[in-house]
């Protein structure tokens, strides 16, 4: 580290439905509040000009701004006086056409437009959604800043393609309110993490209707996925200060070029495949007739895995599966685990330690695997359910599950040694890939089922010396919901991992 900083600054604002003139007002104070503290770059929350919640085109249209207009003019002085980049969320109006989306714009120190990124997933009632190919990234002395809004983070290819396009520090202007789940924060920590960048996400506070803000957080992220701040407008300070310490060029420091390095784009094709218009998937995809599939996900801890197997396989119902931890299975074990499986007509899963890679094991009962466009992952099908052998480090990457899911995949199934708490949020939450996932490690399993609206799936967790077990209806994992406004081909090109930063950029 060179000991130089980055001051990036979350602007807070409770913003008031339909009160464009209040809001542009109190926001333009707070910049300037927040460039006496030495902001470089500022980020005020989604929409924050007009409030959120709206039922129409005709409710918002009184509030929607032109690029050109005199809120953006506003802005656009406020980010000269300051010498500060600038990042703000409006309802826009596009003069060209009439058409109303749900816009962010990122202004640089010398009043230039840089970045004006359209939601792509716009809010249904009035707004179109972006294109796919957004150029969403843009430079900087410090590195690649990008920019998504809102829940377009929750589709983990936006954040994705952000990665690989150069952002070192993803910028999330918000209208997200807080959940007892600890979402969004485990959602935000998650893209940080497997993206390998910072991620400043700026919340709001206010009430709208239907929709309480008050308790709205925006934070600060590392790449590796610490909590660096996070803070709502229940304190009074609605501008927060966060420091990022640079490297030795003075450039934000990431962990993208570790995080990306392992994906086997040749595994992920199948997920440009458009199937989110096909009502029957069972019968579109030749997948088992759906049904209810008891899976148990074994964590032993010290206790040898087949001798834990053996003091449970008395409870377990007939057609079910269970999950074993990596470990170092003998021929005997083997043996053992294919007449548990006979006796109690179960499918048993995991992976056995081999010279290069885990080698997946299944019990004889399942048969062989189908053959797939997956090469590297065995595809069986138990029962009701199609099911995916994967090891750890493929799953940290949501392309694939997304692609397993696409080929009709119930449930993906992992098995490590041991589980680390990142590792169990990162399972716990990568069904939002639209695919049921077990895991097993000698310390923790789960079963994480398919989450329903914006926020974590059921499932079940267990610690060491206990199973965790809950049934997959896959009647349930037939319905899948994509965002397909994607730029598919960006995800095969060849990541950014160097600052593009040179001598003809001057702000």
């Amino acid at each position: 580290m060179s000991g130089q900083l980055l001051r990036v600054v979350s602007v807070h604002l409770d913003v008031e439905h339909g009160q464009t003139r209040r809001n542009l007002e109190q926001l333009v104070w707070l910049c300037r509040n927040a460039a006496a503290m030495g902001a470089q770059i500022i980020c005020a929350p989604e929409m924050c000009l007009s409030g959120y919640v709206f039922d129409s085109r005709r409710a918002i249209s009184p509030l929607v701004e032109t690029i050109k207009g005199k809120a953006v003019e506003a802005l656009r002085t406020v980010a000269l006086e300051s010498q500060s980049f600038l990042v703000a969320g409006l309802a826009e109006k596009d003069v060209n056409t009439g058409v109303f989306y749900n816009s962010a714009l990122a202004l640089a120190p010398n009043g230039q437009l840089v970045c004006h990124y359209r939601k792509i997933n716009s809010e249904a009632r009035w707004a179109a959604p972006g294109p796919a190919a957004q150029e969403n990234v843009f430079q900087t002395p410090w590195g690649g800043i990008g920019l998504l809004i809102c829940s377009d983070v929750y589709y983990s290819l936006l954040p994705r393609l952000a990665a690989l396009k150069g952002a070192s520090l993803l910028l999330t202007p918000a209208n997200w309110p807080a959940s007892g789940e600890g979402f969004p924060l485990s959602l935000w920590r998650l893209r940080a993490m497997e993206n390998g960048f910072w991620l400043l996400a700026a919340n709001r506070g206010g009430e709208e209707p239907a929709i309480d803000f008050s308790r709205a957080k925006s934070c600060l992220i590392e790449p590796g996925g610490t909590l660096a701040k996070s803070f709502s407008s229940v304190v009074d300070e609605r501008v927060k200060v966060f420091d990022i310490p640079l490297d030795q060029n003075g450039h934000v420091p990431d962990l993208r070029k570790e995080r990306l390095a392992s994906r086997q784009t040749e595994q992920y094709h199948r997920l440009y495949c458009n199937i989110s218009k096909i009502g029957n998937l069972t019968r579109f995809l030749a997948l088992p007739e759906p049904g209810q599939l008891d899976v148990h996900a074994l964590a032993p801890g010290e206790e040898n895995p087949v001798e834990f197997l053996a003091s449970l396989v008395e409870t377990l119902r007939p057609g079910g599966l269970v999950l074993l931890p990596l470990a170092d299975y003998s021929d005997e074990d083997l043996k053992r685990i294919n007449y548990f499986s006979k006796k109690a007509n179960v499918a048993i899963v995991g992976f056995r330690n081999g010279q290069n890679r885990p080698l997946a094991l299944a019990s004889r009962s399942m048969g062989s695997p189908m053959k797939t466009g997956f090469t590297h992952f065995p595809v069986y099908e138990w029962g009701p359910a199609r099911i995916m052998l994967a090891d750890l480090e493929s799953v940290w990457h949501p392309e694939l599950a997304l692609a397993a899911a696409k080929e009709g995949v119930d449930l993906i199934l992992c098995s490590q040694a041991e589980l680390s708490k990142d590792d169990e949020l990162m399972l716990t939450l990568r069904p939002i890939e639209q695919v049921a996932l077990a895991a097993a490690g000698r310390n923790l399993a789960l079963v994480s089922l398919i989450p329903h609206g914006h926020g974590p799936g059921r499932g079940s967790l267990a610690q060491a010396g206990h199973m965790a077990s809950y049934p997959v209806d896959t009647r349930l994992t037939r319905s899948k919901t994509f965002l397909d406004i994607v730029d598919y081909p960006g995800l095969f090109r060849k990541p950014v991992l160097t600052s593009a930063w040179g001598p003809g950029n001057r702000f």
